[in-house]
């Protein structure tokens, strides 16, 4: 028997043993055109995983998301504040932007400080360091212009009529 194929002793506790190591022939050289092609097969399926990867955590996080706009949306209905809609957008896999559009009048008083500082608090609650939501106030007026905030990628709307 060589040494090759012999059990290699090591310094492991006396209740681990290692198994004989076996050498295999391999092919000692291999074609230029059958590495880049390996590789080149490596990195589309790196790809493949990663994208899946990617897609699943932004599923997990839009629907956090849009779990959490729709728990403060009823906080703030609860607080009085008949709030309009909500509008959200991602601006990447993990970060999220969210207007609460509020009664003018409403977003005017000064107690509405209180909705900023439970906002703050919720953020706090929610961010983690694969998600983030951002929290943003704006007042009902007849200048409000919805087709900017579409442009702004502000694409989904809940609570509107």
């Amino acid at each position: 028997m060589n040494t090759a194929t012999k059990t290699k002793k090591s310094q492991e506790p006396a209740n681990w043993l290692t198994r004989p190591q076996v050498e295999i022939e391999k092919e000692k050289h291999f074609s230029a055109d059958a590495v880049i092609d390996a590789y080149f097969r490596g990195k589309k399926h790196g790809f493949e995983e990663n994208k899946k990867i990617l897609l699943e955590l932004f599923s997990d996080n839009l629907k956090q998301a849009k779990n959490i706009c729709e728990e403060f949306f009823s906080t703030l209905k609860e607080n009085r504040v008949n709030c309009s809609f909500v509008s959200l957008r991602a601006t990447d896999v993990m970060n999220f932007d969210a207007i609460f559009v509020v009664p003018e009048k409403k977003f005017l008083t000064p107690d509405f400080d209180a909705i900023y500082k439970m906002a703050l608090e919720k953020k706090k609650d929610v961010n983690t360091r694969t998600f983030k939501l951002y929290f943003s106030f704006m007042p009902l007026t007849s200048s409000l212009d919805e087709g900017r905030m579409l442009a702004d990628g502000f694409i989904l709307t809940y609570g509107k009529k």
